[in-house]
């Protein structure tokens, strides 16, 4: 499965997630294996508020 960094912003941003379980939820992204954990949790702290 290929989700953006924008479509992780997005969900961010107009969705209002604010954890990687949130993340998931709303794009599937880190449902396969879950290596972009740390990446996905990077981008949540550079844009959540």
């Amino acid at each position: 499965m290929e989700i953006t960094y924008g479509q992780i912003v997005k969900a961010i941003n107009e969705k209002g997630c604010k954890t990687f379980g949130d993340i998931q939820r709303e794009t599937e992204a880190g449902t396969v294996c879950g290596c972009c954990e740390d990446d996905i949790n990077e981008i949540i702290k550079e844009h959540a508020k």
